[in-house]
């Protein structure tokens, strides 16, 4: 019995291996150019929700716009001085944690001894490239944190020129396109993903930071405050973050005062996991984005690796956005639906 057999190009995949290769090329080595260009554009879009909730208050343009940034800015100060004061208290106190460390992970080597017949100690010591990699990865991602913040202003001023300029670009994309309705309709809807997803986001972190604090000031964990705001900015990035911010948060906890007070940090996560994954996710942000898990962490992996932390944390909005790109450019549909989350 004879079949019909596909009809695939090879021009055409050798026309997409080059385009996705220069894409993924573009990202990785004009970074320092396109990734705090990239980074303005979000937090212009985010803005521009509390500037025309102010402009139909009867606010004019450049006052709403100028409250509205300086909200931002307020905010990213206090958080900056929350996180250098107990990171100053911590460092401080580093002597002792480190004392403390010693004593623990020798205790902990001479139970695994006893009791599993394996030395840690020793395999900690014949291990040692283990340990190197992780902290060159722990340095990569804090190496993309700094590159951002040494940035700063020039986002500041990235951020200022998206919101004045915000028509012409509206009109831009317009002329560039056959359709300007079908145009208009993406630019509003990716500007509705991106902007609810990270609202949403932030509001997140606020419940799971009060959650934090109080279950870690009821259990007497040491830097309470600290771990609480740590573990509830890493939740910003799905799956991975709630590991780092959380387990971070078990081993200082371990560390600093022993096993019973990390034991409450991984009762408090562990709730507050649940109430994040099955309560306030699906209230605030829903299927905003509604992205195929299997995308999702290839995503997340993907621009961790060409950007660092900031690219783990706008990689789903930025995916979300060309999942709305694609169900609206003929040709591409198969390419949305393979973005897209599916129930069957």
């Amino acid at each position: 019995m004879s079949h019909s057999k596909l009809d695939i190009s090879g021009r055409y995949l050798i026309k997409a291996f080059l385009i996705v290769g220069g894409f993924l090329a573009l990202l990785y080595f004009g970074a320092s150019l396109l990734m705090p260009l990239l980074v303005a554009a979000i937090m212009a879009i985010i803005l521009d929700k509390p500037t025309q909730k102010l402009n139909k208050k009867g606010l004019p343009n450049w006052l709403s716009m100028t409250l509205s940034v300086t909200i931002m800015v307020v905010i990213v100060l206090a958080l900056s001085w929350l996180i250098s004061s107990q990171v100053n208290a911590i460092a401080d106190d580093w002597p002792t944690i480190k004392e403390k460390a010693g004593e623990k992970v020798g205790g902990v080597s001479e139970w695994s001894k006893e009791q599993l017949k394996f030395d840690l100690k020793s395999y900690i010591n014949d291990n040692q490239s283990l340990i190197k990699k992780a902290q060159s990865m722990v340095s990569v991602f804090l190496s993309s944190v700094l590159n951002l913040l040494s940035q700063s202003l020039l986002i500041f001023v990235y951020i200022i020129l998206f919101m004045m300029q915000k028509q012409m670009f509206i009109k831009f994309f317009k002329k560039i396109s056959s359709d300007p309705k079908v145009m208009a309709l993406v630019l509003s809807e990716s500007s509705k993903i991106v902007s609810n997803y990270l609202i949403g986001k932030g509001k997140i972190m606020v419940f799971l930071f009060v959650i934090y604090y109080l279950g870690f000031i009821l259990g007497s964990v040491p830097y309470a405050l600290f771990l609480a705001v740590f573990a509830a900015l890493f939740s910003i990035v799905p799956y991975v973050g709630n590991i780092i911010g959380g387990g971070v948060a078990v081993l200082l906890s371990f560390l600093y005062a022993g096993a019973t007070p990390a034991l409450i940090v991984i009762g408090v996560i562990s709730l507050a996991q649940l109430v994040e994954n099955y309560i306030l996710t699906p209230w605030i942000i829903g299927d905003e984005i509604n992205l195929n898990p299997f995308i999702t962490v290839f995503g997340i992996v993907l621009f961790s690796v060409l950007w660092g932390m900031v690219g783990a944390i706008i990689s789903l909005p930025l995916i979300g956005v060309m999942k709305v790109v694609f169900e609206h450019v003929k040709g591409m549909e198969g390419y949305a639906y393979l973005l897209k989350k599916h129930n069957d």
